[in-house]
């Protein structure tokens, strides 16, 4: 079975007994069938929004440094930056060994460091990043050359519109989309005894997904120090 806008709809409307849409007619859906389409955004939407760091809203950022600026802007997309991932791209022609940055405090920048702003030739390899209060982010020292850098974030999702997108949720996990967009039917058609049972039913599959997905420890460094006996002559 296809895994796009179209086929989950229709899913959604099979439950309801409903008249099934087809590509031709899919953007012509009246009444009920609308709702049901609407129905499976806001499914999606609500599983995006129950955690921060799905896999699946995973992406990498590369930004081309300008020299002598110290401010740059976050993808209109982001959702959550992780500062623990920004480093520099080595670039041997531009006289960067790459490595991680620092994490700066914004007021500590303030405090130290935000003259540079007001100042030339202060600049050089960045060695820290710093979140700007507007949700962007700046660098200290600012670039001297046009340096590469990388960095993660987790992205918010746009609705699905057309009837071949596909979600970004992977599809082993298109029950609990149906089943989140069948309790909205439920709703819209105020029905709320079969909308509170079908709810229950998707919290149940999103937390299943967050178990499997989101809440894992993928590994415990220890740092406990082993220390050798001491012998026994030592104890007289």
């Amino acid at each position: 079975m296809a895994y796009t806008y179209l086929d989950i709809t229709n899913e959604v409307i099979s439950r309801f007994n409903e008249v099934a849409l087809t590509s031709s007619n899919f953007t012509a859906a009246r009444g009920f069938q609308i709702q049901c389409k609407n129905a499976v955004n806001d499914s999606i939407d609500y599983i995006n929004t129950s955690a921060y760091s799905w896999p699946f809203n995973h992406n990498t950022q590369t930004d081309t440094l300008v020299a002598g600026t110290t401010r740059y802007s976050i993808p209109t997309t982001a959702k959550h930056v992780d500062y623990d991932t920004f480093r520099l791209v080595k670039d041997d022609s531009l006289g960067s060994s790459g490595g991680s940055l620092g994490f700066l405090d914004y007021k500590d920048y303030l405090d130290s460091f935000i003259a540079q702003e007001d100042q030339s030739e202060v600049g050089g390899v960045p060695t820290s990043v710093f979140r700007t209060p507007d949700n962007n982010y700046g660098l200290y020292p600012y670039p001297d050359k046009a340096y590469s850098l990388k960095y993660e974030y987790y992205a918010y999702t746009t609705s699905l519109s057309a009837a071949t997108d596909v979600p970004v949720i992977p599809e082993q996990y298109r029950a609990v989309i149906v089943d989140g967009a069948t309790a909205y039917g439920y709703q819209y058609r105020g029905e709320v005894n079969q909308f509170q049972m079908n709810f229950q039913r998707f919290e149940a599959g999103i937390k299943n997904m967050r178990s499997l997905l989101s809440n894992r420890v993928d590994y415990i460094r220890s740092k406990m120090i082993t220390r050798s006996s001491r012998p026994a002559s030592m104890f007289g």
